[in-house]
């Protein structure tokens, strides 16, 4: 069975030229998935949903996902701002996959280490190397 028979995802807006972005609360987080067009590959990046729409104001797929949560931007800027307890450490983590990476965590005797079964996006690598590489093995 593949992990997206599992998957809670509802699809918000679809462009003209085929890219798909779905609201995914699968693991009790709110991520926002774009999916690319078929031509482009079809490569899904994952946002959290602060992240995107911070990032993505003005674009048709955020006064959908707008719609969608039935707020308007001012109360999803209100809201925010009085939710900025994200950790360091998880916004890199988000960064990560927003630009595409595969590595996961594999926990075995409590032992935590990364592993990476396909190679990530020239991106995803730069940034892993930039930012998470560093981090000391608690932070990561």
């Amino acid at each position: 069975m593949n992990e997206s028979q599992f998957s809670e995802t509802k699809l918000f807006s679809t462009s003209t030229n085929g890219d798909r972005w779905s609201l995914d609360t699968t693991d009790g987080a709110t991520i926002v998935v774009h999916t690319g067009n078929a031509p482009s590959g079809g490569h899904q990046t994952r946002t959290s949903l602060a992240v995107f729409l911070e990032q993505n104001v003005g674009k048709p797929e955020h006064t959908a996902l707008l719609q969608v949560l039935g707020q308007s931007q001012e109360e999803v800027e209100q809201q925010l701002q009085a939710d900025d307890t994200e950790t360091h450490s998880h916004k890199t983590a988000m960064e990560y996959l927003r630009l595409g990476g595969r590595r996961l965590a594999k926990v075995d005797d409590n032992i935590v280490s990364v592993r990476s079964w396909e190679d990530d996006p020239s991106e995803a690598e730069a940034y892993w190397q930039a930012h998470v590489e560093p981090m000391d093995r608690e932070k990561r």
